[in-house]
């Protein structure tokens, strides 16, 4: 554990987004919590400028370590602020942690970019077993001899009073007058997420004589081709254009609260099965909501995650075989009893806590004497 006495100041790179994503938010909060363990953490705002380079290696003579979140937003404009960073911290002898949120759902040129990120990290975090094992079957672990451990990853929506009536609120509660049943999705729309998987469950409902109206609580991703006119197509083409609404962005955790108090049951299917690294699973059932997703492949998935593995235990998370298709859904939906769950808002500033524990942790030990990865 690390001790208060050494005081041990880390840089952590964020970018200058005023709508941060998950990755973004995890960076922000950990360095936020950095004092509760007796750490200095100093953040710096890169966004592909000039001057970047230059801030960060001042920035690093007044530091003792450096934490860098990845996939960093804004890819292309900052590409090589990591890797110079990084560099820049080997040659001042500062401690170098990498935190890697995604791996298999990258794509490849941006795997091979992180992979020459790693060559230079001294301590890998990973955001779950399923990232972690992806990457060490990854060619780029053979030159690695580097310590590695996994962080919870909490919701990042903090929990609040909802904000009053809204007209998206109303037009729910009407659709849940009618009879429907108000499936919703949390996060960003994209192919790889199986977001449209809703609109198939959904289908199924409605041919089955259940009505439904499907709540997308967030907006299309950007920079991927025609994601938005395939979803809206999928839609028309299954006769629901008139039960889906997609809300877009929503600014603020009163607002999100208030959409969440709206809907009966989450609903999601990834191509891998639910992994700890899913924040935006944890938001959901933070509000008091069920979810139903299908199951990891790994049964310890969820072992050094604190919220999920009570979200498993009293039935608030529902986990369906990890190859569970629409039908299976629709099945299971239309037998399931609607009903509101034990909220995991006591637990959200405890996974805070345990999520910068785990990176604080690769603080300790002096100097950072390098571990193999686990085996393949």
């Amino acid at each position: 554990m690390i001790r208060a006495t050494e005081r041990k100041k880390t840089l952590f790179l964020v970018s200058t987004t005023t709508q941060p994503c998950g990755v973004e938010s995890f960076a922000r909060h950990v360095a936020a919590r950095w004092g509760e363990f007796g750490l200095e953490a100093r953040r710096l705002p890169v966004s592909g400028a000039a001057g970047d380079w230059a801030a960060i290696w001042r920035a690093l003579g007044e530091v003792d370590a450096l934490a860098i979140n990845l996939p960093v937003v804004a890819w292309k404009k900052v590409v090589l602020t990591p890797l110079v960073a990084l560099v820049f911290a080997l040659l001042r002898g500062r401690g170098r942690i990498l935190i890697l949120h995604e791996w298999a759902d990258l794509d490849w040129r941006r795997r091979l970019v992180i992979g020459a990120y790693a060559l230079f990290a001294q301590r890998l975090v990973f955001s779950s077993p399923f990232v972690r094992d992806g990457f060490t079957k990854s060619g780029v672990t053979r030159l690695l001899a580097t310590r590695s451990a996994i962080a919870p990853i909490p919701s990042n929506i903090p929990p609040t009073e909802p904000e009053g009536p809204s007209p998206v609120a109303e037009r729910i509660r009407d659709a849940r007058a009618e009879g429907r049943i108000v499936i919703g999705h949390f996060g960003s729309i994209y192919p790889k997420k199986q977001s449209d998987f809703v609109l198939d469950v959904a289908a199924r409902l409605r041919d089955a004589g259940h009505p439904v109206l499907c709540l997308f609580i967030g907006g299309f991703v950007k920079g991927v081709d025609r994601v938005e006119e395939e979803f809206r197509a999928k839609a028309e083409a299954l006769g629901l254009s008139g039960a889906c609404l997609v809300t877009g962005y929503v600014d603020g955790s009163r607002a999100l609260h208030a959409l969440f108090a709206e809907v009966d049951c989450f609903l999601y299917r990834f191509p891998e099965g639910l992994t700890s690294r899913r924040g935006s699973v944890l938001a959901c059932l933070q509000s008091g909501k069920p979810v139903i997703v299908n199951a990891p492949c790994d049964a310890g998935e969820f072992d050094h995650h604190r919220a999920y593995r009570r979200a498993i235990a009293d039935g608030s998370l529902m986990l369906l075989p990890h190859d569970a298709d629409a039908r299976d859904y629709a099945e299971y939906l239309a037998r399931a009893e609607r009903r509101s769950t034990r909220p995991l808002s006591p637990l959200y500033d405890q996974c805070w806590r345990d999520a910068a524990a785990a990176v604080a942790a690769c603080l300790d030990a002096e100097p950072m004497r390098a571990a193999p990865l686990p085996a393949e």
